[in-house]
């Protein structure tokens, strides 16, 4: 089976030739199978969100390959690059990123309307993913009218509104209690295994990485350790 994320050999330097040169990523060597649930750990610093916004295609490697689903990316320039990710990546973020002057349905619409949807079948995708993750009832509020769990789902729901090939959560339970990651946590493994999303997920609680398919430990800018099959709750 063709790995739908492949890098190999990934360095991430800033400021090169520089005083102030910082190498990131040290040849790291990481892929996702089509259909995974894998979590990226690691303190802060370890360069986990460096290695998610190469995945992401929102930054460049320095040196390495990086192969999306068969697809040479690093071969683009940067016009074709957000093209491609805008298709095929959705993002969630620990703050939620949604507009504040828009309600949740046009939060979810509004990668729809960057890739050109019309604007009947944008609405009414966006109705679906809405109901999908719980907020029905919530699509005409402000994100200022929601809790932090619902702007999350609304935020979740936008992340799917152009049927990706892969999710990329970044901390996407850290500015919330508990109970209210827990919700969400349980959405992502919903959208796992009913809807087979390929999911990557970006976390330093080691007891939300233990509940997904494959752990990847990153310290000091290297993948240290690869956990297959663990333990899984629901």
């Amino acid at each position: 089976m063709t790995h739908l994320i492949d890098l190999r050999g990934i360095v991430r330097t800033f400021n090169a030739g520089l005083d102030s040169e910082l190498t990131v990523l040290h040849g790291v060597d990481f892929h996702i199978d089509p259909g995974e649930f894998v979590a990226v750990i690691g303190a802060s610093g370890s360069g986990k969100s460096t290695l998610m916004n190469i995945v992401g295609m929102l930054d460049r490697p320095t040196a390495g390959s990086y192969s999306f689903d068969g697809v040479n990316v690093l071969e683009s320039d940067d016009d074709e690059l957000a093209r491609y990710r805008s298709e095929n990546i959705g993002f969630v973020f620990q703050n939620f990123n949604l507009i504040g002057r828009i309600d949740a349905l046009k939060n979810v619409e509004m990668p729809m309307m960057y890739a050109g949807v019309k604007v009947n079948q944008r609405r009414e995708r966006a109705q679906e993913l809405l109901e999908m993750v719980g907020m029905a009832d919530r699509m005409g509020h402000l994100p200022n009218q929601l809790s932090g769990g619902q702007k999350q789902r609304v935020a979740i729901a936008r992340a799917l509104a152009n049927n990706p090939d892969l999710i990329l959560a970044d901390e996407p339970t850290g500015a919330l209690d508990t109970a209210t990651g827990r919700m969400v946590m349980d959405l992502f493994h919903e959208l796992n295994q009913e809807h087979g999303t390929t999911i990557a997920f970006i976390t330093h609680n080691p007891e939300l990485a233990a509940e997904t398919q494959r752990t990847v430990m990153m310290v000091d800018g290297k993948i240290m350790a690869a956990e297959d099959e663990t333990t899984d709750v629901h």
